[in-house]
């Protein structure tokens, strides 16, 4: 049975400093990606950096080509799929997505993925509510991306042979990063229930348009599984993987949260062995100085052709 992996990481202000500042490496985290064996990552914080600039491993390497699927580029990024190229002989592209406010160049959300696996089809930003009397909503304007894949299913014949044929499915992603709890957890809370109801209500708006497997996933900063931003999403019909607030996020000085969270669509076969899992060092102070404040969340979808296994 084929599965696709898909991975949501926050990774902390990814290229948010010049390069003779960064505590991350390009090497760390490409490390901590192929470890985790996925096929598509939802990241979270990734700063835009100068599509002029010229990236090699070291200074008598040749030039790293960009591998970014549209014009906003991230250099770290390039490094991290030139390696993973170089290492699992599987090109890798990524595409940021843009702020609300479109020239903004600062933690905005991108989507990485194998090309062996998957291909990017649509992307589309969905039509959300960003301001509510006093309150700013969804500044990381969310976006609903389509991916293909292709997989081989056994299908009979007129004459009863059963014969193996390429067929392509497809799945809906949706990356998230909802509003922080700086300012007040209190006021904060009230902001993620109502970007809960305007991204609910969007994709809705667009029913019968995208493929019904969907993933919405990210850093959601909801604080505990009693928020009204979580009724929300599981009234309009998605399941919170972490639902039992399993920590994703841990720092010295705001200790442990639970604030990554995966949803699928209820009652699709195809995430009937979906489970999220939580991808952290055991030192996590090291965790915290080389990769992120965050770890990694996964899960796996069942990857056959109309969300079935054809055998059965």
């Amino acid at each position: 049975m084929s599965f696709l992996q898909i991975a949501s990481w926050n990774i902390e202000h990814l290229s948010g400093h010049p390069r003779a500042e960064r505590r991350q490496s390009a090497y760390a985290l490409t490390d901590h990606i192929e470890m985790a064996g996925i096929d598509l990552i939802a990241l979270q914080e990734v700063y835009v950096t100068a599509n002029d600039e010229e990236v090699r491993l070291s200074p008598d390497q040749p030039v790293i080509a960009s591998r970014a699927h549209a014009d906003k580029r991230n250099s770290d990024l390039d490094v991290v799929c030139h390696l993973l190229e170089e290492h699992l002989d599987t090109p890798w592209k990524y595409i940021i997505l843009p702020n609300r406010q479109s020239g903004d160049g600062s933690q905005l959300c991108a989507v990485m993925w194998n090309t062996q696996r998957l291909a990017l089809g649509s992307v589309r930003a969905l039509d959300v509510l960003h301001e509510q009397g006093e309150m700013k909503l969804w500044d990381r304007k969310p976006h609903m991306l389509s991916f293909t894949s292709t997989v081989e299913a056994w299908r009979k014949d007129a004459n009863g042979m059963w014969n193996k044929e390429t067929e392509n499915r497809s799945i809906s992603v949706v990356p998230l990063h909802m509003k922080s709890n700086y300012g007040g957890a209190t006021v904060n809370r009230q902001v993620r229930a109502a970007e809960a109801l305007t991204l609910c209500d969007a994709i809705d708006a667009i029913a019968g348009t995208y493929d019904p497997s969907l993933v919405m996933l990210g850093d959601t900063n909801i604080l505990r599984n009693d928020e009204p931003a979580l009724e929300t999403f599981v009234e309009r019909g998605y399941i919170d993987l972490n639902n039992n607030d399993s920590t994703t996020y841990w720092s010295k000085d705001y200790g442990e949260s639970p604030f990554d969270r995966i949803f699928i669509a209820k009652g699709r076969p195809e995430f009937r062995y979906s489970r999220q899992y939580v991808l952290r060092s055991s030192d996590l102070q090291q965790h915290d100085r080389f990769l992120s404040d965050h770890y990694m969340i996964k899960m796996s979808v069942k990857d056959y052709v109309d969300d079935a296994d054809p055998r059965s």
